[in-house]
């Protein structure tokens, strides 16, 4: 009957055996370490899964260019005097997600376990590259979230001041942008980016353009509060100052907001593929994976 190897943890229900003996180091990096994903993978002899397995998958790893191996094989000596007690010198690898795969397509694969971590790790790997959130795209989507506060507070300002139509709120608006895009109203800087007429301007913008557009409404509600404006041309006024004033400020960092580029990916697109990353992250702890069956101790085929 398959079950779970005594020295491994048995992960219950909820979560697979691969993600399981996975662990993070202390940036929050994930990570396998080899020898135990050498016993799910139904071996017991760490000198021929080394010199048989592993090698051939850093030989193959060296192929994909300088460094590669550095990155997804890293020599540890964990257990180290547990195993030199055994009478072994204790060497383990840990494992990036990429690294696991490439062993498990160098493994037996007459193995059973074997078959399931090559679907696995090939399935997983795949996917986390593909929806893998880059640092910049991270800040986007704080960023945005926080322009999109700061300009229901200015839009909370005009309406105060006396604001009741879509007209009026689009003249605070493109007042502020005027200022910060020298002269370019929303409409203008949609057709500068071939963008179409409903499309939102601040879902295109790379997190520095999001955060200078956060630094004028933030800078216009300060003053409007500050000064007690009440009237509505008043309040598009400071808009416009805020904005000319968060312009002179990038350019003294040499940005001229008009010549940064415009991302790939919609301010949509990044909390859709987030969506889709939690529910990834879900289906590891809970779903596909998690009935995996374990490996038969007594069908060792150690060559």
């Amino acid at each position: 009957m398959s079950q779970t190897p005594a020295n491994i943890p048995s992960p219950g229900p909820e979560i697979s055996r691969f993600e399981a003996i996975k662990h993070r180091d202390e940036h929050g990096h994930e990570f396998w370490y080899a020898r135990e994903l050498m016993t799910l993978l139904g071996y017991k002899k760490w000198q021929h899964f080394q010199s048989r397995v592993i090698q051939e998958a850093i030989a193959i790893c060296a192929q994909e260019g300088p460094g590669a191996v550095e990155t997804n094989f890293t020599g540890t000596g964990k257990n180290k005097s547990a195993e030199e007690a055994r009478g072994r010198k204790g060497d383990d690898y840990q494992l990036s997600r990429h690294a696991c795969y490439l062993i498990a397509e160098s493994a037996d694969g007459r193995k059973d376990e074997v078959a399931w971590a090559k679907i696995y790790f090939a399935f997983t790997t795949e996917r986390y590259e593909l929806l893998a959130q880059s640092e910049e795209d991270a800040l986007r989507i704080e960023a945005r979230q926080k322009l999109a506060l700061h300009n229901s507070e200015l839009a909370l300002r005009a309406k105060m001041a006396g604001a009741t139509k879509p007209a009026h709120f689009q003249g605070v608006f493109n007042a502020g942008l005027t200022g910060l895009y020298e002269g370019e109203t929303a409409g203008k800087i949609r057709k500068r980016r071939g963008l179409k007429p409903t499309d939102d301007i601040y879902s295109h913008m790379g997190s520095v353009e999001t955060v200078g557009n956060d630094m004028k409404s933030v800078l216009a509600v300060h003053h409007i509060d500050q000064r007690g404006i009440t009237d509505l041309p008043g309040v598009a006024r400071t808009h416009h100052e805020a904005g000319q004033a968060v312009r002179r400020f990038l350019l003294s960092e040499g940005i001229n907001i008009n010549e940064l580029p415009m991302p790939t990916k919609s301010y949509e697109q990044l909390l859709r593929e987030a969506a889709v990353r939690e529910m990834l992250a879900e289906q590891d702890r809970t779903g596909l994976w998690a009935q995996l069956p374990g490996e038969d101790d007594d069908d060792e085929q150690d060559d």
